[in-house]
């Protein structure tokens, strides 16, 4: 039974879009990164994580002086396997240098079946989502992380379809002026 639900499971992963490949670890990151003005910083801490610094200009944006400029990081070694909330947070702070208006021209985020050989011995949590067939590997998300990208249903309101009321709706908590960005589900967008 544990080896049926294990077949059943999917885990998410970074995508470059410009080859259409997962990026599944560090190493296959840093030279993405080098490429569009990010330094990779040695990893540190316990789990560990990588961090990257933006050197290659200043940015337009202007922080108030006790905010830190954000910092793109990810879990080290492998960064598949994440939960969605970390990789949008990696994925913001990237975004908050290059200011791309499309940043999925860059990176998208999409989902993949677990992998027999490197994922059978790590520990996976379910997404909490209500028939999410998406886990990510534990200690992967830090709380500050999911509460700031936290997903949660759209409130149904009486005139919207059924589609858009299942879809759901990431929020970004900190500003009420950010747009939304909503999450459809494969079988709400593909005609049968």
């Amino acid at each position: 039974m544990e080896e049926c639900m294990r077949e059943c499971m999917r885990k998410l992963a970074l995508w470059f879009t410009r080859t259409f490949k997962p990026i599944v670890t560090h190493d296959e990151l840093v030279p993405i990164m080098d490429t569009l003005g990010f330094e990779a910083l040695p990893h540190a801490g316990s789990p560990a994580w990588k961090e990257y610094v933006y050197v290659a200009r200043g940015c337009r944006y202007l922080l108030p002086a006790d905010t830190p400029p954000p910092r793109p990081r990810l879990p080290y070694p492998r960064i598949d396997g994440l939960h969605i909330c970390t990789y949008r947070a990696f994925i913001d702070s990237v975004n908050f240098y290059l200011e791309m208006s499309n940043i999925s021209d860059l990176f998208h985020i999409r989902g993949m079946p677990l992998h027999r050989i490197y994922d059978i011995n790590k520990k996976w949590r379910r997404m909490e989502e209500e028939e999410s067939i998406f886990v990510y590997r534990d200690g992967t998300l830090e709380q500050g992380t999911y509460n700031q990208y936290n997903v949660s249903k759209r409130p149904s309101s009486g005139g919207n379809s059924p589609n858009i009321i299942n879809s759901k709706v990431m929020r970004n908590k900190g500003d009420s002026n950010v747009s939304h960005t909503a999450i459809v589900r494969l079988n709400d967008i593909i005609v049968s």
